[in-house]
């Protein structure tokens, strides 16, 4: 009597395994893209940016997971829609510039605590004074004071380091957000860039915050930058707005 040969099952196929954050990859390169394509659209790639910000973010956790390559990518995309948003609006800005001819410092300057004359000139102020725009708002910048930075301070090769104490007033109608204003990213000594201190266990802290300062409110903080050996020629300048003239203030350090 013969017997059917035996029949061999294959084994079963094992089910793929899920991509693990995937979706927020997808979402990274996907934001990275539109922030591309729209960081040359003034006002509008505002919103492209921040969005290209969520996407660096989801583009790190991402990267824990199964689709690494795919979350690199989403991530630069997103740093280069970042980068191209900020040379898009410093372009728009120095145009303006140009276009309303070269307005800085096209305020007053004046004492703290006292209203500013109509007829005052328009100088670059120094250390002590105010600068009030033309629609009320002004800032104060007092004499920089010496600090010591610690041990774990950037930049790490700081010869000296001076402290700021900023007061902004805002003596409009409208809050006025501390955000807008730009602070710190234009600031010289002897004719080189002034590298502000990020120290969080020394003495040379910064204090400056996005804040929202009330019609008739003042706003106090405090910026440190790396600066010579020796002492030498400051300068700081504050823009409120893109489009608004800039204040720079001048004197030694």
């Amino acid at each position: 009597m013969t017997y059917p040969p035996p029949v061999y099952a294959p084994p079963p196929v094992a089910p793929p395994k899920p991509a693990r954050f995937g979706a927020l990859a997808w979402t990274a390169v996907i934001l990275g893209i539109v922030g591309i394509l729209s960081s040359w659209l003034i006002f509008f790639n505002n919103l492209t940016a921040i969005a290209a910000f969520v996407g660096v973010v989801l583009g790190v956790v991402a990267l824990f997971g199964t689709r690494k390559v795919l979350a690199a990518i989403g991530v630069v995309l997103c740093v280069v829609a970042i980068v191209l948003t900020m040379v898009a609006q410093q372009a728009a800005v120095e145009e303006l510039d140009k276009i309303l001819g070269g307005d800085t410092n096209q305020g007053q300057v004046g004492t703290p605590g006292e209203p500013a004359k109509q007829d005052a000139p328009v100088q670059n102020p120094t250390w002590g004074k105010r600068f009030t725009w033309d629609n009320g708002l002004a800032v104060d910048v007092a004499a920089p004071v010496a600090c010591q930075p610690g041990q774990f301070s950037i930049p790490s090769d700081i010869a000296r380091a001076v402290r700021f104490e900023i007061t902004i007033t805002n003596g409009t109608t409208a809050a006025f957000e501390t955000a807008l204003m730009s602070i710190g990213t234009d600031a010289q000594f002897n004719g080189q860039k002034a590298e502000m201190v990020i120290d969080t266990s020394g003495g040379c802290d910064s204090t400056y915050d996005s804040a929202t300062v009330l019609p008739g409110k003042t706003y106090t903080f405090h910026v440190a930058y790396a600066v010579g050996a020796q002492p030498g020629e400051m300068q700081l300048v504050f823009e409120p707005t893109f489009n608004s003239s800039k204040a720079a203030f001048i004197g030694q350090a």
